[in-house]
């Protein structure tokens, strides 16, 4: 599973992006059932996965019942697992928890798995998914076509779904602070197309670059994005953490 924003692998960053009272839980859980959101189910250690959808969550039994996969091989590993991963990401609000070992019940008069509440649940918001750095070795660009000095071309040093970050060229480069928007903007993804997009600068640090030099990092919040370029940029994203994954190996 994919780490929170600024999280290197510890629990107390994601802290401000866990529910822990169970009402939340059961209105968040509940939510995710009205609209019928699909969620995976990862059990044996992440080797078995059933598609599911929430059918009840109850607060006063403690318990969340869940939809049979249409696989009954992994349903029958899912009966037997101990610790199981619920994800899912409708309209890029990404949540996930963990329960323990279901049981099968009928549910209005259908198999269902039944299982204790999460004692607690991530949810992170679109703007608060977590950032993947761009590869030094072949730089992406950000073309920005409405900077009131002319065209400019500033490398990105990483990217989410929500927004970018990108390094000026010049310490002392104007036109990027707070709340600047450029509405004619591209980015060039390696393999996958260029991204149309707005952005929104939302913050702004000075910094020093390994050779000595000042430097300028700005973060910037995509603007007008729609579900097809949203999507274009989530499959860059896997596409990095896979070559990522690889290089570590």
């Amino acid at each position: 599973m994919s780490a929170a924003p600024g999280s290197q692998g510890g629990a107390t960053e994601l802290e401000r992006y866990t529910l822990t009272s169970p009402l939340e839980i059961v209105h968040h859980l509940r939510g995710l059932a009205q609209v019928g959101v699909m969620l995976t189910v990862y059990s044996n250690q992440g080797k078995n996965c059933v598609l599911t959808r929430v059918l009840a969550a109850d607060a006063q039994t403690g318990t969340l019942v869940f939809d049979w996969g249409g696989n009954e091989a992994a349903n029958r590993i899912l009966l037997a697992c101990p610790h199981n991963v619920f994800a899912c990401a409708p309209d890029g609000i990404k949540t996930q928890f963990s329960t323990g070992q279901p049981r099968e019940i009928e549910f209005e008069g259908r198999p269902a798995f039944e299982a204790a509440l999460p004692a607690a649940m991530i949810r992170l918001q679109r703007r608060e998914m977590f950032r993947v750095k761009t590869p030094l070795a072949n730089p992406v660009y950000c073309r920005v076509l409405d900077h009131p000095a002319g065209e400019l071309l500033l490398p990105l040093f990483d990217i989410s779904i929500g927004g970018m970050a990108l390094d000026l060229p010049e310490h002392d480069l104007a036109g990027f602070d707070y709340g600047q928007r450029y509405a004619d903007c591209s980015v060039e993804l390696p393999g996958l197309g260029v991204l149309p997009v707005g952005i929104e600068v939302r913050n702004r640090r000075a910094l020093t670059l390994t050779n000595g030099n000042p430097a300028t990092r700005i973060g910037c919040q995509f603007l007008n994005m729609s579900t097809a370029r949203e999507g274009l940029v989530q499959r860059y994203v896997a596409q990095l953490e896979r070559e990522r994954r690889a290089l570590t190996r």
